[in-house]
């Protein structure tokens, strides 16, 4: 086959999903040594300020826009609908992202409520898939994040998600300093009561 790397690029930009040097192979019927080279070349082509990037997730491939240019482009797309996922929606994909080969069962447990609506959801934006079934009573589906999860929190696989421990050190922190502020501002507002009913006397 001519120019594998041409038709790597187009199939990468035609099918606007990542895909493995396997899939490659298999389809193409080419060596994974060339498909291989046809990377690299494309990922030297599309080095520097390029409006677009060639990245990688785990162990796929995907052509995608330049991180860089992400104010401009966003002008000019409509708001995702992913970026209109609800608390409820956001805590139950970082309960998977977190927790591989979770099932709902799981998820719900630790919520502590029904979270049908939103691994619905979650499924529906492809966000999250069924990566297998746990060897239980009724065989419930477990869950993991997707390529689509990664390329959105701009990382390359699930472990350079944020230290959980860390994050949640730095919640609890935050929370905290929260509840001081609004004691603080009780605090003051009895102040200025008091001191108001003193005047008035």
């Amino acid at each position: 086959m001519e120019n594998i790397t041409g038709v790597v690029e187009a199939i990468l930009f035609a099918v606007g999903r990542s895909v493995g040097i396997k899939e490659f192979k298999e389809v193409l019927g080419v060596n994974a040594s060339d498909i291989e080279k046809a990377i690299k070349e494309l990922e030297e082509k599309y080095k520097g300020n390029s409006g677009i990037s060639l990245v990688k997730f785990n162990d796929e491939y995907q052509l995608v826009s330049n991180k860089e240019y992400f104010e401009q482009v966003s002008k000019f797309v409509e708001n995702s609908k992913k970026a209109n996922l609800s608390t409820t929606c956001l805590e139950v994909l970082s309960i998977i992202a977190y927790n591989p080969k979770v099932t709902k069962g799981e998820i719900e447990s630790i919520r502590g409520v029904n979270s049908d609506s939103q691994v619905s959801k979650l499924l529906e934006y492809g966000l999250i898939e069924e990566v297998g079934r746990m060897n239980a009573p009724g065989r419930p589906a477990m869950f993991a994040v997707t390529n689509e999860f990664l390329k959105c929190m701009g990382i390359n696989k699930v472990e350079d998600l944020p230290d959980y421990d860390a994050v949640k050190t730095e919640d609890e922190e935050l929370s905290m300093f929260k509840e001081m502020d609004e004691a603080s501002e009780v605090k003051k507002e009895d102040t200025d009561n008091n001191e108001t009913e003193k005047t008035e006397e």
